[in-house]
């Protein structure tokens, strides 16, 4: 019979590979904030339907149409990738979008570079195919590949006119990996401030002094 340390030994062997699969690894994290929709907002002649496909970043989900309304408000997050990953060596090409939000009347939608309300196919990237989260309780979220460092738009819809107003998602996130593998941006060494390198120069310098001065007292 295992002793209980061995059983916990086997237990952390079996479960590892699994940990890691479930994502422990810190994610980097390029985006976080509630969205939400008022009257300021402009709005829409018809809005794109829900087919229940979420975009990942296999690709080869189809637009998935229009479905007639008007007067349907939106409300739009502009994200300059190149800005909020200068942090990084890296970047980070492929971007999932998750949003905490048990609201039927709203759903988020990316597109690249810019959003036509007028020409809704124009531009887009993926959306997660459904509103609300999934079962009303896990966090909906679907990935979108951006080639290169360009602005990523995030388009909150509502699904009935004056449906979704005032009714905020919880929060939404942006991460952003470099590869499929889900690995994750290289930070940018940090440098050091003016102030501390004057110090450490000084540093150096009141070393090499007293180096000096010893070698001149033993000669």
């Amino acid at each position: 019979m295992l002793s209980s340390r061995k059983l916990l030994r086997c237990l952390l062997v079996w479960m590892a590979p699994l940990l890691l699969v479930c994502g422990l690894a810190n994610a980097t994290a390029i985006y976080t904030n509630p969205i939400t929709i008022t009257a300021a907002d402009p709005t829409q002649t018809n809005r794109l339907s829900r087919n229940g496909i979420p975009q990942d970043w296999a690709g080869g989900e189809p637009f998935p149409g229009e479905i007639a309304g008007a007067g349907l408000h939106y409300h739009i997050v502009d994200l300059d990738l190149a800005a909020l990953e200068s942090g990084y060596t890296t970047y980070g090409e492929f971007i999932q979008i998750s949003f905490d939000s048990t609201s039927a009347t709203t759903f988020l939608s990316a597109y690249l570079g810019s959003y036509n309300p007028a020409s809704k196919s124009t531009n887009w990237l993926g959306d997660a195919g459904t509103s609300g989260d999934a079962f009303g309780t896990d966090t909906v979220f679907f990935q979108v590949i951006v080639p290169t460092p360009q602005h990523l738009i995030l388009v909150l819809n509502e699904t009935a006119a004056n449906a979704g107003l005032n009714f905020t998602p919880t929060n939404v996130l942006v991460e952003a990996f470099t590869d499929t593998q889900y690995t994750d941006l290289v930070p940018r060494p940090a440098v050091p401030e003016p102030g501390t390198l004057e110090l450490l120069a000084g540093a150096v310098a009141l070393m090499a002094a007293r180096r000096f001065r010893r070698g001149r007292a033993v000669a």
